[in-house]
This record gives structure tokens, sequence and C-alpha cells, in this order.
């Protein structure tokens, strides 16, 4: 059981970490956030994604944000943490096209619907037309058709991207320590800034120049009226005409962006159909991931791993003389044999790494941001797999451990990774076709 420290005690361990760069100070300080991975993890669980898959980018989001926290800038880290499991996890999801975003405006005027309906149906005793809506809500009957048909879809599509009102506490200030790249993307999106400049240049100038002072820069319809040389009702008069025009022109285009948001949203529950028929991504007898996984995975993480300049490892762990145990034991007790041993070598890795049974006897661990230190993880998990065997006299049965890791070492030429990785693997499934320099 690891230590609980207090946040006074974290900052220190983050600093300690930047100082000396050592990955054991960086396992203690991800040992100190399990409940805040899994936490921000089950927010996505309606998405559709494996509760554990979410839980490893969460914890890469940890280990992205303990590399890139600058302790000067004087930013909590536990807020700063939040911040990138949060959006680690939106990225893959993203990535994945699992999240749809809804815009600002059509969650207003949801909103706003539902309370006319209700008003509207209390008053007539019954569901009122679209024109008595649209007379209401100032807008003609084919919008209020297209808003109420995109009713199911916002309900839908809340419940998918897994947010809620408590999903993100920054203040200001915190927001505006984070520096990083990746932090900065994580706020307001660029479409909806383009969408709303598109539609303030169809209003007249005086218009905009009112929004703009109000909206924008917070001045009041006073000091407005004296930065422009009118009278405050004619302030009032102008805000009040321009904030119902450009609801109307954003109205229009966010509802077809709606509707097309909801075909492909149906398109994706059809594929999302066919993918729980295919079979399961978990091995049933150790409760790893299976090979057919762990190869699709192994190739993402490369491919991440290159894109953002962090290292990975690999680590491969196979019990010798399977062949022989079970014929002279039986299958059933070797998997037995296996369904004991994951478990313990589960134990001792972290939750971002994956796991996978790859064949009969082999274990294969991915592990995200390793580098050298895939050795001692392979020396770890091969010293456990050992002290079992001895535990239950396996090794007097004629069982031994076989191991080998790989990890980046840079990333001047990927494909050289990938050729080695695949001619390891090969080898590791009993291939003769591989290098001397890459025997375990």
């Amino acid at each position: 059981m690891s230590r609980r420290y207090n946040d006074n005690d974290i900052q220190q361990l983050v600093i300690e970490y930047h100082q000396t760069g050592n990955p054991e100070v960086r396992e203690r300080i991800v040992e100190q956030f399990p409940t805040l991975v899994e936490s921000v993890a089950r927010r996505f669980v309606n998405t559709g994604e494996p509760f554990e898959d979410l839980v490893q980018e969460g914890y890469l989001g940890l280990l992205n944000a303990i590399d890139l926290y600058k302790p000067d800038k004087g930013t909590k880290f536990s807020t700063y943490a939040t911040h990138f499991i949060i959006g680690h996890i939106k990225h893959y999801l993203r990535d994945r096209g699992k999240l749809i975003k809804i815009p600002a405006w059509v969650q207003e005027l949801q909103q706003k619907l539902t309370r006319v309906v209700d008003s509207l149906s209390q008053q007539l005793g019954r569901q009122p037309t679209f024109a008595e809506i649209g007379a209401v809500m100032q807008m003609d009957e084919k919008q209020v058709e297209y808003l109420l048909s995109t009713s199911e879809l916002l309900r839908v599509a809340s419940l998918e991207t897994g947010e809620s009102d408590e999903e993100e506490h920054f203040s200001g200030a915190d927001l505006e320590k984070l520096e990083h790249p990746e932090s900065l993307s994580l706020q307001l999106a660029a479409e909806e800034r383009v969408v709303l400049e598109h539609a303030m240049e169809r209003l007249k100038e005086i218009e905009r120049q009112v929004l703009y002072a109000f909206f924008y820069e917070e001045l009041s319809q006073t000091e407005i009226a004296q930065r422009l040389g009118v009278s405050c009702n004619y302030v009032s008069h102008v805000l009040r005409n321009s904030t119902r025009k450009l609801r109307k022109i954003l109205v229009t285009e966010e509802l077809r962006d709606a509707q097309a948001q909801m075909m492909r949203l149906q398109q994706r529950m059809a594929t999302t159909e066919a993918e729980l028929l295919q079979p399961s991504i978990v091995d049933p007898i150790t409760g790893c991931y299976n090979r057919r996984y762990f190869e699709s995975r192994l190739d993402e993480e490369i491919n991440r791993a290159s894109r953002y300049g962090y290292t990975l490892g690999l680590v491969m762990i196979r019990l010798g003389g399977a062949s022989l145990f079970i014929r002279q034991h039986g299958l059933n007790l070797f998997e037995g044999v296996m369904a004991r041993l994951a478990p313990r070598l589960r134990a001792k890795i972290r939750k971002a790494d994956i796991p996978a049974r790859i064949d009969v006897s082999d274990i294969a661990v991915i592990l995200p941001y390793t580098g050298e230190q895939a050795e001692v993880v392979r020396r770890r998990l091969s010293e456990e797999t050992l002290q079992m065997l001895r535990e239950e006299d396996l090794l007097e049965s004629g069982l031994w451990v076989e191991s080998a890791c790989h990890y980046t070492q840079e990333w001047t030429s990927v494909s050289q990774f990938v050729r080695q990785t695949e001619c390891m693997l090969r080898a590791f499934w009993g291939n003769p076709e591989v290098p001397q320099d890459m025997a375990a």
C-alpha cells in the first residue's frame, strides 16, 4: 500500500521530479491520483468505450501533466492535472469519433423551447402549434420545426459526452497559467468563433459596435451611449434588435449543423452496434487484452508516441516449457497457472500500461512514457513470475521464465522502431527469423 501525501507533499514531489528526472518519483506522484483519474473516466462511460480504456487514457493525461507542469507558474498541480486528464480523454474520444460537441446556442434555445412549450400547453390545454411557439420565441415555423427535431439528438449527445455541470472548476487565473499548446486546444473551439464572426458580418456597423462593446468589452449601456454619442434608449433598442437578428442567423446555421450531427450520430450508433457483435477484446482466462487488440493498440501507441515525442516501451513475459507441461498435465491446469499469474503481473505495472495475452504462454505489456525503464519493468515482472513458479512448485514441473523488452530511444526513424518491434515479436512467437542484436 503506497503512502498517501497531502497537497503540499505532492507539490514537493513534482518539484523534485523536475529537478532530478527520477522516474521513481514520477511513479510515486501517479500513485496519489487513482481516485481522480477514475472519477474523471466515469464521466465518459456512456460513450461506449471500455472503462479500463478511459482510465488508461486518463493516466496518460496525468503522465503528460507531470512532464509538462511548470512549478514556478504557481498553479496547483492537482488543478493542472485534472485539466490534462479530462483533455486527454476528450482527445481520445474525438479521435475515435465518440464525441459530439453540442453548440451552446442550440442548447440555450432547446431549454427555452422546453419552457415555452410547457407554458403554452398549460395555457391552451393542448400541445401548441409551430406557429404559436414561433410567435412567443420570435422564430418562424420552419425554425421551430427544425429545433424540435433536434431535441432527441441533444438528449442522446449530452449523455454520450459524459459531461456534467461540474466538469471543470478552473478559475480564469488558473487557465491563464496553462500556456502549453495542448492546454490551449482544450478551450474555446476555433470553429465557434468563425461562425460567430461570420454572423456578425451580416449585421449593421452600429449593431456590431454595440454588441462588441457590451459583450466583449463589458461596458454598460450608459458607457456605450457616451462612446457613440447617442442616447441610452437608442443603445438599448440596438442591443435588443441586434441580438434578436444575430440569434436568428445563428439558429438557422446551428440547426443545420445539428441535423448533420444527428445523421452522424445515427451512423455511429449503427457502427457501435456492429462492434458489439465482434469478438471480445479481452482474454477470458487472464482478464488481459487479447492479441488482436494488442496488435492494433501497439500500432496506435507507436503513432501517438511519434506524434507527441514521448518514449514507448514493450515488455514480454513467457512461461517456457508450456508445450510439454500441457501434454503432461493438460491445458486446463496450465490455463489456471496463467489465470493466477496475470493479476500478479498487473499489480506490478501502472494503470496506464496495457497488458495483453498474445499467445498461450505469452503476456506482453505496452509501456507509454517509458524508455530505459522498460528493462527495470522486465526484471520486476520476471522476478514476480519466477516467485510464483517457486511458490507453486511449478519449476519442478518443467516451467521456466523467458522475457524480452524493447523501447524507443529517439524518433529520428519511427519506421525502424516498427520494424525492430515486429522482428522481436516474430522471434518471441517462435519464428527463427530474428537479428542477433534483438535476441532477448
